[in-house]
């Protein structure tokens, strides 16, 4: 069960790191669906956008062996970021409210110089979902462990990505669906009504 957590810590860590606020994208909008293998089991992620990545709704689910599913749900508008969690059926529209900072990457189209002050290697290219993506490389730190991250982007996306840390603790996130510059209801985006 520890090295599952791990995991999860792991794989959140990484995906804040590439969905901070402050992160822009090459298209006005777009819903994806990704699942990642984890070494305690699957979890699927699924991810809403607008307004080139300034309102963004990430909703996470992985099961956890007699518990049920385990949810998450971020959202990230006006520079701050409202965080749900609960156990299958037991939501509750609440939150915890944070600044979101301005951390983000912006993989549109970085320059040398950018993703040299960032520590971010450019590994080259690879197709992903039909999309030519972009493939970096960087470390971030979790639990004070190093993390070894490999994102393939494409317009600022992230389609796929790999974490590599300590205790065997590797994760493979890839997109199963992508619709681009569609609908999304504003509602999507509508605030939690009580915000802690």
């Amino acid at each position: 069960m520890k090295k599952f957590i791990i995991s999860i810590a792991i794989l959140l860590t990484g995906a804040a790191a590439v969905y901070a606020q402050g992160t822009t994208f090459g298209i006005k909008s777009g819903h994806l669906k990704y699942e990642t293998q984890t070494s305690g089991g699957i979890q699927y992620n699924e991810v809403w956008f607008d307004d080139y990545g300034k309102l963004r709704k990430q909703h996470d689910q992985i099961q956890l062996e007699g518990m049920g599913n385990y949810h998450t749900e971020v959202l990230f508008r006006d520079g701050k970021s409202y965080t749900q969690a609960w156990i299958d059926d037991e939501k509750k529209n609440e939150a915890k409210e944070t600044d979101a900072g301005s951390g983000g990457l912006n993989l549109v189209d970085p320059d040398g110089a950018y993703l040299k002050e960032r520590k971010i290697d450019r590994l080259g290219t690879e197709e992903v979902f039909g999309k030519t993506c972009t493939i970096y490389s960087f470390k971030t730190k979790s639990l004070l462990r190093t993390i070894s991250n490999k994102i393939w982007v494409w317009q600022g996306i992230t389609l796929k990505m790999e974490t590599k840390g300590a205790l065997g603790a590797n994760n493979l996130m890839v997109v199963t669906a992508f619709e681009e510059n569609v609908s999304i209801p504003a509602s999507t985006f509508d605030l939690p009504a009580i915000v802690k």
